[in-house]
């Protein structure tokens, strides 16, 4: 019986839990009763004999079910429990039989029911069809003549029985297959999603390369490049080309903050202060967006602050680090800033906090900018 899915396999584990358990609590009382009907039955050494092989059977059949009987198990288990349900004219005493009781169907009733709760069908029927005839032969020949059929019903009633508990299991089964097809959905939906999102993320980096490198400097090309030293836009063009032949090679371990950022400072058109500590190691995702962002900063200072100067400050701890970009510059009004802007929206605040860090940006117009850079461990 091929079953696959974790709500399945759970389910078949269960099963045979719960048939372990029936046989252990129906066993004991039936070998109780058992034991007081031998004393009065026919053959009482024959009716002792059968209750002792059922008992040492159904030890060995309970630990069997712990670890997945297969076929052999089950139909030896059939074949033990038939050899008792025949034994009712030995073990059985007549006058229980007249009055319609037997100490053993009922106990050979749960175990048909088990039968359905972990093997196949066919397996399952077969077993519960051979241990049920064995009860109906061994009832009625063990019935004194023109006594009640009662126990023949029960007999047989334990069929229906059985098959309606294979139409509980069947449908238990179906519900843990509904279930593992949704929770494989769900898993095939959450790994799109995550496809998807680092697609997306992808393509932020490479418009924020794009924006950051090519497109900064083709800008300054074309709006004030007599005014940029020939030094410094060859720099930029150098960088600008590092970047977009490495901008997919992911990198780890850690990184100099302050080398990122004199290597940020040294391609500003404007005087820029440092203050910070000599060397400051971050891990390399967390220095390179750090880095990044601070140097789109002095790019905007070049392009809108109208200044000749502005400073970098960085202060760490065991704790974070924080780098501010300040100038006294023309400002602008934050709260104005379009969707179009990459340059402060993607450059600077998506790209600090995609790391788990905070930007910030505090301007008003005519009184300078500040841009924090914060990221804490």
């Amino acid at each position: 019986m091929p079953e696959t899915g974790s709500a399945v396999a759970h389910l078949c584990v269960l099963g045979r839990d719960y048939v372990a358990v029936i046989r252990i609590a129906t066993g004991v009382p039936t070998l109780v009763v058992g034991v007081r009907a031998a004393t009065v039955s026919t053959a009482p050494p024959v009716a002792l004999a059968v209750l002792s092989l059922v008992t040492v059977w159904s030890v060995l059949y309970v630990r069997a079910l712990r670890r997945g009987p297969g076929t052999t198990a089950t139909l030896a288990d059939a074949l033990v429990l038939a050899a008792l349900a025949a034994s009712a004219p030995w073990s059985v005493p007549p006058e229980w039989l007249e009055q319609g009781r037997s100490w053993m169907l009922p106990f050979l009733s749960f175990a048909c029911v088990g039968y359905q709760y972990y093997a196949g069908w066919r397996l399952g029927g077969a077993a519960a069809v051979l241990v049920l005839s064995g009860a109906i032969a061994g009832t009625a020949a063990a019935l004194p003549a023109r006594s009640s059929l009662d126990s023949l019903v029960t007999a047989g009633w334990s069929l229906i029985v059985a098959s309606l508990g294979r139409m509980l299991w069947t449908l238990m089964l179906r519900g843990g297959r509904l279930a593992d097809e949704a929770a494989a959905g769900a898993e095939t939906a959450r790994a799109r999603q995550a496809a998807e999102a680092r697609i997306r993320a992808a393509k932020r980096a490479h418009n924020r390369t794009l924006h950051d490198t090519a497109a900064t400097t083709l800008l300054w090309v074309g709006t004030g490049a007599g005014k940029i030293p020939g030094g410094l836009l060859a720099a930029q063009a150098r960088r600008d080309l590092d970047r977009l032949l490495s901008w997919e090679a992911g990198s780890t371990g850690e990184a100099d903050l302050i080398r990122g950022l004199r290597e940020a400072i040294g391609l500003a058109a404007v005087r820029v202060e440092l203050r910070g500590p000599a060397a400051l190691l971050l891990p390399q995702p967390i220095a390179s967006a750090l880095a990044d962002a601070a140097h789109e900063a002095l790019v905007n200072v070049t392009r809108h602050a109208e200044v000749g100067h502005c400073s970098v400050t960085v202060g760490g701890s065991g704790e974070g680090v924080r780098v501010v970009v300040a100038d006294e510059g023309a400002g602008f009004d934050p709260g104005g800033i379009g969707t179009w802007r990459h340059g402060v929206r993607g450059s600077i605040l998506e790209r600090v906090e995609e790391v788990g860090g905070r930007a910030e940006i505090i301007s008003l117009p005519g009184r300078g900018t500040t841009v924090s850079l914060e990221w804490r461990r």
